[in-house]
């Protein structure tokens, strides 16, 4: 995201450049051709912030200036681990989560509630595909609950691999891998566009019901 420095960096290279330009065809360039720069800058400035926050959503830029999928908002998401209780043998059943996506042009931020801990990816990379298929890719770290570590769940790092389905999307799906050799499918289906800010939120919305909600 470009910021007032950044701007006003350009244009004065901009003006640089058509000054000796000018000058180069023999005409002058005069101090008072200057005035307007403070304006145009703060102009140019508001316009970038409000591109990269809101415009860039709208219909009319897709396609031709914009080609990211807009998934801002929360998800319902359904996570199966491989896993296996230590004291029956048995895998755990899939954990309903919920995932929110803030996004502007310019970022990207991924966050995964469970009951027992968030996870948010550390680094991404959103990559269309030669077919128009949109695939995140990301690494994360899981923050437990406090009260888990130490007794049966660590601080731990994974990746994930998500393909965009729809436009505009509906789904998301592919699996996560981590460093404690679990891994297993992850969905995410039923956008809401709140910004959602914890699994309590999540499950009065969308209506979770059990489930041991295990980090991953």
């Amino acid at each position: 995201m470009l910021n007032r420095t950044h701007v006003t960096l350009i244009l004065v290279l901009a003006v640089l450049v058509w000054a000796a330009t000018l000058m180069l065809f023999g005409y002058r360039a005069e101090w008072y051709y200057l005035k307007p720069f403070t304006v145009t800058v703060s102009v140019v400035t508001l316009t970038c912030l409000a591109f990269d926050r809101w415009w860039w959503r709208w219909p009319v830029f897709k396609g031709w200036l914009v080609t990211d999928p807009d998934l801002q908002g929360t998800w319902k998401a359904s996570l199966t681990s491989n896993w296996k209780d230590p004291t029956t043998g048995q895998q755990t059943p899939p954990i309903e989560c919920a995932v929110t996506v803030r996004q502007t042009f310019s970022s990207l931020s991924f966050r995964l509630f469970t009951r027992e801990s968030s996870s948010y990816l550390a680094a991404h990379k959103l990559v269309r595909q030669n077919d128009g298929v949109f695939q995140l890719f990301g690494t994360y770290q899981n923050t437990p609950d406090i009260r888990l570590r130490g007794v049966r769940s660590e601080i731990h790092y994974g990746a994930l691999l998500l393909e965009v389905r729809g436009e505009p999307p509906k789904a998301m799906s592919g699996h996560y891998w981590t460093d404690r050799g679990t891994s297993g499918p992850l969905v995410l289906s039923d956008r809401v566009t709140e910004i959602l800010s914890s699994y309590e939120e999540a499950a009065k919305k969308f209506g979770f019901c059990c489930g041991d909600g295990r980090t991953e």
